[in-house]
């Protein structure tokens, strides 16, 4: 189940918002940027799962083409990067 902060990441990904709790009342909006209203809010719940599997799949597929570009593999990226 997504938490209201991760909903108001998907919709506001530019910030503008502090949150506490996961109900459109615990929103406190501290600038003039573009606000969700509750009705998007409370369906970005639904949303967030699918939403979250799109944007690791963009972010996969990007990795992948850059190493394809590369021509090496993660396990040789790790390596090059000092990772396990």
């Amino acid at each position: 189940m997504a938490k209201g902060s991760e909903v108001l990441s998907m919709l506001c990904p530019t910030g503008g918002w502090i949150i506490s709790g996961d109900d459109f009342d615990g929103i406190t909006w501290v600038d003039e940027r573009p606000r969700c209203t509750k009705t998007q809010f409370e369906a970005g719940f639904a949303q967030y799962d699918t939403w979250k599997a799109e944007q690791d799949a963009a972010k996969a597929a990007q990795k992948q083409a850059l190493l394809n570009r590369l021509g090496i593999t993660e396990d040789e990226a790790k390596l090059l990067l000092g990772g396990n």
